[in-house]
């Protein structure tokens, strides 16, 4: 039974009764989840565990609750294919910062809650997760008892000051739920906002509920309860046409001011940033003396007039502490405490990398800035930075700030604590240089960043954001992009990658650190490590597994590599990484950044397909077996393998064992099939991304205006 509340209100809500709601309106309308984050109490879990069995898409079960062994004997009834993509955890789901830490695109809260659930901080944080990050779903289904459905109006209501319904309904004895967050809430949240499509469809609830308690039958109750509900969906027709009305006449009246005052924010803001140069000016004079000076200005001064003379040891006493305090050469804020005085030269760009516990971002931002700086050398780069790798930006002569990542913090720091920590800083190396130009690179902009970008006006705001994720994860971040005025993409081998533009994004071609006239020739590198004349020099490159475990993918590798007596094997290693202790005969380990400047050198490279090494490896013209990274959790390796296993310049292997090592190996050193891959993969990435980036940024008007 599907009830229609009125033609005259775009926002239907739907509502069925003991249809099987739930799970079926999810599923119908296509609401599959790539991870399901589930809130239970009380061991209620039938829905989610149906969801699991029918919604193969479903990765992750975090369930919430206050009795995990209940979970336990559910979760051991399911197959063994689907209790590996559960995930069963005891956590106080009240806790906002603890919940906040699980990011999924579908919330689905079943089971007996308290009416704590109610309270506004458990559902700002539900909002808060869904609507800031992932634009989500979610879903409820409670049992009608005395605790939670006493009143389904105040329910409902609760649940409508943050989500919009879609669906709700009742289905064997259960009350479900189903909405998208408001992507705009009040400041004061007030239940005149209630429609009258949302209050006929809770008296509809209201009434087959009563229809439950009191055993009527079902088509009169049925005739009954849509009667009752168009009345009171045409009683509150009048007003809510007009309410329409008038929102539409102030919408275009704040249109109409906004359109006007354009012209005079644009001259105030003008005015504003003469009037601040011209403050720190001022500041600067008056603050920014020497002790030497200021000690000779009073003594000075003291001769001009009787009284200066009097107030003179006072004076210099006060110069004295100032000094010993620190205080001279600060300047004063609004609140009478001090700050750093600017260096406002106009002509900073800020680079800011996020990198744990890889390099990938930070290459980029560095391969970039290298070449801003040989396009103009009067630009100053600074870099701010969560990489723990920070000497590689100052061997490149850059100015360089350092805040751990998060996840070298302890376990008890929140990410509001971290992301505060941030904010702070960034805010005060833009208030210290004031850049014109901002660039960002990392999979999504945290909050502190958007924070402190805010912060200044005329701030020129540039993400460098790499594409080929996985299905189903681009969208989760495309929401942010409207926080940057541009968005520079790295292409991928063998694409359009032809500087193409699609709004505020630019496509580029992939981003290299080294262009090919810098890497070391291929004599004197084997001269350098005294490499026997006859040897094949095969770089090795794969991150995971121990190569004293027999059984992993390196040590089995090894093992073929070196049954080749004409093999010579160099293992590379991350600067930021544990050292391997290794003593093997033809083994060589390399510890260099970047690795890639020794890539005339090799005949084969063995790796996985990361971006960086992926691209460099192409770039360079090298043979290369690839072993794709399956458990990233965004970066779609395979795909990327297979584009230069389809072009012939690689030989592509998804968990490989000893025999297709052997092959593999084999086929990619011999002479003919070498030559071959070489040239196959050169042709697949032409230029380098980097220097059209840095073109881009050292413009002073944005590349897509």
């Amino acid at each position: 039974m599907k009830f229609d509340v009125s033609p005259f209100y775009t926002e239907n809500i739907e509502v069925f009764i003991d249809e099987g709601c739930l799970n079926d309106r999810l599923l119908e309308n296509g609401r599959k989840a790539n991870s399901l984050l589930i809130l239970s109490g009380d061991g209620e879990t039938q829905a989610s565990l149906e969801l699991a069995r029918v919604d193969q898409r479903v990765k992750e079960l975090v369930r919430f609750d206050e009795d995990l062994q209940k979970k336990r004997n559910m979760y051991s009834s399911l197959p063994l294919e689907l209790q590996e993509k559960i995930n069963l955890q005891k956590v106080n789901y009240y806790h906002a910062e603890e919940l906040g830490m699980y990011h999924s695109d579908m919330i689905l809260l079943e089971g007996s809650f308290t009416r704590r659930f109610f309270e506004e901080s458990f559902l700002s944080t539900l909002h808060h997760l869904m609507a800031q990050e992932l634009n989500g779903s979610v879903a409820v289904k409670f049992p009608l008892n005395e605790e939670i459905t006493e009143d389904i109006s105040e329910v409902i209501l609760s649940l409508n000051q943050y989500f919009v319904a879609t669906s709700i309904g009742l289905e064997d004895g259960f009350l479900y739920f189903i909405g998208e967050p408001r992507t705009a809430l009040p400041e004061e949240r007030i239940k005149q906002e209630v429609t009258s499509g949302l209050l006929a469809a809770v008296l509809k609830l209201e009434k087959a509920l009563q229809k439950l308690n009191t055993v009527q039958t079902k088509a009169d109750s049925e005739n009954q309860e849509d009667a009752i509900a168009k009345a009171v969906a045409n009683q509150n027709l009048d007003q809510m046409i007009k309410q329409q009305f008038q929102i539409r006449e102030l919408q275009e009246q704040v249109k109409q001011y906004k359109n006007e005052s354009k012209k005079k924010e644009k001259q105030l803001s003008q005015v504003s940033r003469k009037y601040q140069r011209a403050q720190h000016i001022v500041n600067h004079m008056d603050s920014n003396a020497s002790t030497r000076y200021l000690i000779g200005d009073a003594v000075m001064g003291s001769t001009k007039s009787f009284g200066r003379a009097i107030r003179l040891p006072k004076r210099l006493l006060r110069i004295y502490r100032d000094a010993k305090n620190g205080k001279i050469g600060r300047i004063k804020n609004g609140s009478g405490s001090f700050e750093i005085e600017p260096i406002a030269d106009g002509n900073a760009i800020l680079f800011v990398p996020t990198n744990g516990a890889g390099l990938g971002h930070l290459t980029r931002l560095l391969a970039i800035a290298r070449r801003v700086k040989r396009i103009d050398p009067s630009k100053k780069i600074i870099f701010h930075t969560t990489s723990s790798a920070m000497h590689l930006i100052l061997q490149e002569g850059f100015l360089g700030y350092h805040l751990p990542s998060k996840m070298l913090f302890p376990k008890e720091m929140s990410a509001k604590q971290w992301n505060a920590m941030l904010r702070d800083h960034l805010e005060t190396v833009i208030g210290i240089h004031q850049p014109e130009t901002i660039v960002f690179d990392g999979a999504f902009p945290y909050a502190g960043l958007v924070a402190s970008m805010r912060k200044k006006d005329g701030l020129r705001k540039i993400w460098v954001k790499r594409g080929q994720h996985k299905e189903g994860k681009a969208e989760l971040v495309e929401s942010k992009e409207a926080e940057f005025d541009e968005v520079y993409v790295p292409g991928e081998a063998g694409g359009e990658n032809s500087m193409r533009k699609e709004g505020i994004k630019t496509y580029c071609e992939p981003v290299l650190y080294l262009d090919r006239e810098e890497l070391k020739d291929r004599e004197s590198v084997r001269q350098q490590w005294n490499i026997p004349e006859g040897m094949k020099m095969v770089y090795v490159q794969l991150g995971a597994g121990k190569i004293n475990d027999i059984h992993s993918t390196i040590s089995i590798l090894l093992n073929e590599l070196l049954k080749r007596e004409d093999v010579f094997v160099v293992i590379g290693e991350s600067i930021i990484g544990n050292r391997m202790d290794l003593k093997m005969e033809r083994v060589l380990t390399l510890r260099d950044y970047p690795n890639s400047i020794y890539f005339n050198a090799f005949d084969l490279i063995v790796t996985a397909t990361g971006y960086n090494t992926f691209h460099e490896v192409m770039y360079f013209g090298v043979p290369s077996i690839l072993i794709p990274n399956e458990n990233t959790k965004t970066d779609d390796q395979v795909a990327r393998a297979m584009i230069a296993g389809n072009a012939g310049a690689a030989i592509v292997l998804r968990d490989p064992g000893a025999a297709d090592f052997e092959k593999a190996i084999h086929d990619a050193l011999d002479v003919e099939n070498n030559q071959a891959m070489r040239k196959s993969a050169l042709s697949l990435v032409k230029e380098n991304g980097a220097q059209q980036m840095a073109e881009m940024i050292v413009q002073t008007v944005p590349a897509n205006q």
